[in-house]
């Protein structure tokens, strides 16, 4: 197939650009679609609209592969899914509706309740003349804005130890994020990822970022810990976790998947406590691929060719999904 593969280009190391697609993991992608026989042509989304919709109209796809993270906005990673639609354009992963669905930690937490998937309790706001109560959590809670990630927005003064502190604190990060602010009570702990992928059979071997800071009560791992990877970047892959609870992870992985409607790939965070209790933060929607990343060593360890596997499971899962007819081959 002709495939273009829709991307915000990472540029540079600002706030702004922290869920952007890197150049290396560009190429690798392009790379992969190459060696499994694929057209693969990079459309780089981050212009105007007039010149994406020239970019896609130029290279012709038959299938779009989208990792277009979008600019701005809490509904950012909708757009370009619903732009695809609109132009009659097949496309990898989640639709608009499930990837904002992903994006807004709060609805994700009530959908997830639904299921008793168990999540730290929580409170919500997006009106400063309107705010929730807060007395009934269980301090400390960590106060962060809803609708980001990459730790966006917390910092080392986002853990509040009393109602008082967090409406304080509240207020404050209101004012950056007015989209909606979320004061989630605090898990210490271990953090555990579990990539999913439907191709691969769905939810993969759970890994660990290994964060000496998030272990001890009061340990973040905010933005300013994250653009350092050699104070966290130590990945073990698998975790060392006990097979009963590596299976409980990947279950409830499953389960918050369906239950969000994302399709093809997706990513579950988890903090572990030490108390050995599994709790889900988030579900990434629209996950980065990286060669070396948490989802391409499962992979590999699922048996995927480490060249070809991430690309090849995406593609395969949404070309069955959307029954998509064998094209006809084209010329380079």
């Amino acid at each position: 197939m002709r495939i273009a593969l829709a991307h915000n280009l990472r540029r540079g190391d600002d706030e702004g650009q922290r869920g952007f697609t890197s150049g290396a993991e560009v190429d690798e992608l392009l790379e992969s679609m190459g060696l499994l026989g694929h057209h693969p042509v990079p459309v780089e989304v981050g212009g105007t609209l007039d010149e994406t919709l020239d970019l896609l109209r130029t290279a012709r796809p038959d299938l779009v592969f989208n990792l277009a993270e979008g600019w701005v906005g809490p509904w950012r990673q909708s757009f370009h899914p619903a732009l695809y639609e609109r132009l009659g354009l097949p496309y990898t992963g989640s639709g608009p509706a499930a990837l904002g669905l992903a994006l807004d930690k709060h609805l994700t937490k009530l959908v997830l309740s639904t299921r008793h998937i168990p999540t730290p309790g929580w409170a919500f706001a997006d009106d400063a003349a309107d705010l929730p109560p807060l007395e009934h959590l269980r301090y400390p809670v960590i106060v962060k804005p809803n609708f980001e990630s990459c730790s966006k927005g917390i910092g080392p003064h986002s853990l509040a130890d009393t109602a008082r502190t967090a409406r304080a604190l509240l207020l404050e990060t209101l004012r950056d994020y007015p989209h909606g602010v979320l004061v989630e009570e605090y898990v210490p702990g271990r953090d555990i990822t579990v990539p999913y992928f439907t191709a691969a059979g769905g939810a993969l071997t759970p890994a660990e970022t290994t964060m000496p800071a998030t272990r001890a009560p009061g340990g973040l791992f905010d933005y300013t810990l994250k653009q350092d990877p050699a104070r966290w970047s130590h990945l073990r892959v698998p975790a060392a976790l006990p097979a009963a609870l590596a299976d409980r992870a990947r279950a409830l992985t499953r389960t918050a998947v369906r239950a969000l409607g994302l399709h093809d790939f997706a990513r579950a965070d988890f903090r572990l406590s030490p108390d050995g209790a599994l709790h889900l933060l988030e579900v990434n929607g629209l996950p980065g691929l990286p060669a070396g990343g948490a989802s391409h060593r499962a992979a590999v360890l699922a048996g995927l060719d480490p060249a070809t596997g991430l690309a090849g499971a995406v593609i395969t899962s949404a070309a069955a999904r959307l029954r998509l007819p064998a094209p006809p081959p084209r010329p380079r």
